[in-house]
């Protein structure tokens, strides 16, 4: 019988092999070079599925140590966030508050460079700003011209959620001028080819982004997209919720009234 003639019994009969399964010891196959065998060797065709079955549980094996390690990182990454939050929450000022939002942030989570700029914060943040500069930053005392200024909060209002991207673009030169004043990337000592993340605050549902916040690293891949931006994203929002909230109203006295026996 000829090859095709075989091929055409076989597609005949699909159940052949089982109703015959001795021949799979029969049958032989050329191993692959894979540890199991030597290149131009040959098994039957029950050792070749076996090790193809060895090669597939290797496999499936990694990447089940793979996804704990993500997993073990992950929980690191939360308990440290929910620590940082910790802090946040026992601080009584808004000097504290502005403190722990970055040289805690940078502690946290072993940051090499983390520093926060603001538009217009209110009055006492711009107290605290003063004493806990160059960290924390008033984007109108950076000495930059107002072109420039309007170009940093145009690109951090156009960030609909964080971003991390290469020290070397665009965006994150723009906004290393925004944190470190007219030298820019060059007075902040960060490599080009690090790179950086780049989180902006808003007040509350607002449309237009009241501040920046600035990680960054000499690793290159110690901020990527591929990391996926969820705690970066619950960061930007504490900071806006704990430092960018407006002025806060005093509040009202109720007026007593004679007969009035409520406190």
């Amino acid at each position: 019988m000829t090859d095709d003639e075989v091929k055409a019994f076989l597609l005949q009969r699909p159940r052949f092999l089982s109703e015959h399964p001795e021949l799979f010891f029969a049958l032989e196959l050329e191993a692959e070079p894979s540890g199991e065998g030597k290149a131009g060797s040959v098994v039957s065709l029950v050792e070749r599925q076996a090790a193809l079955l060895r090669a597939k549980v290797r496999h499936q094996e990694a990447r089940v140590a793979q996804l704990l390690r993500v997993v073990e990182e992950n929980n690191a990454i939360h308990q440290r966030l929910l620590s940082w939050i910790r802090g946040l929450l026992l601080a009584n000022t808004q000097g504290q508050r502005a403190r722990q939002s970055v040289l805690g942030l940078a502690q946290a989570f072993s940051v090499p460079f983390v520093r926060l700029v603001a538009w217009e914060p209110e009055v006492e943040l711009q107290k605290a700003f003063r004493g806990l500069q160059p960290d924390c930053q008033i984007l109108s005392g950076l000495g930059l011209n107002v072109p420039t200024q309007n170009e940093i909060t145009e690109m951090a209002t156009a960030l609909a959620h964080p971003i991390c991207l290469p020290a070397s673009s665009y965006q994150a030169g723009l906004a290393f001028l925004g944190v470190g004043g007219q030298k820019g990337a060059i007075d902040l000592g960060i490599s080009a080819s690090g790179s950086a993340a780049l989180l902006p605050l808003r007040v509350g549902l607002a449309p237009h982004a009241s501040g920046l916040l600035v990680l960054a690293s000499d690793d290159a891949g110690r901020f990527s997209q591929d990391h996926g931006i969820d705690f970066l994203l619950s960061i930007a929002e504490i900071v806006s919720a704990c430092l960018l909230v407006g002025p806060r109203s005093s509040p009202v006295k109720r007026k007593k009234v004679k007969g009035d026996t409520q406190g």
